[in-house]
């Protein structure tokens, strides 16, 4: 669960952001960023568009698509490229990086304090960095049959 203040918090920078791009806050942008800055899922398009079609039963898929990317490109979301093809939006845009679970196609923040300062590649200074987000896409454990653990333990 998202602490309100940080809700606050996005929903504010999300409605300065649009101020000074002279952008338009229709009551439909605003219930879509509002939902992504109040989950911590990392919903997809599909997503967001079923949640919205509940405030807005006439709203398009293009409508909800259009929007993530816009937001996306003014960094109000970071968008999450699923081996899939498709995908996540996270609308945290600390610096933090991600486990993809790619059997339940779950995503969980990583705090960068637990993954440590990263190595800069010498490639990279010749560029100017925008920001490092690391993915961690794992598969389950498979689970021993009880067979096997009860065989374990005797031996």
């Amino acid at each position: 669960m998202i602490p309100r203040e940080i809700i606050h918090d996005r929903i504010q920078n999300f409605q300065k952001t649009m101020k000074i791009r002279k952008l338009p806050i229709t009551s439909q942008k605003l219930h879509i960023f509002q939902f992504l800055a109040s989950t911590d899922s990392h919903p997809g398009a599909q997503e967001v568009y079923e949640r919205m079609k509940t405030y807005f039963p006439t709203i398009s898929f293009a409508t909800v698509y259009k929007n993530l990317k816009k937001f996306s490109d003014l960094r109000l979301i970071r968008e999450i490229e699923m081996k899939t093809g498709t995908a996540r939006y996270d609308a945290n845009m600390d610096p933090h990086h991600h486990l993809i679970n790619l059997d339940t196609e779950k995503i969980e923040d990583i705090s960068t304090q637990e993954v440590g300062e990263v190595h800069i590649p010498q490639l990279v200074t010749q560029y100017d960095l925008e920001n490092v987000s690391i993915n961690f896409f794992v598969r389950n454990k498979p689970i021993q049959s009880r067979y096997e653990q009860l065989r374990r333990k005797l031996t």
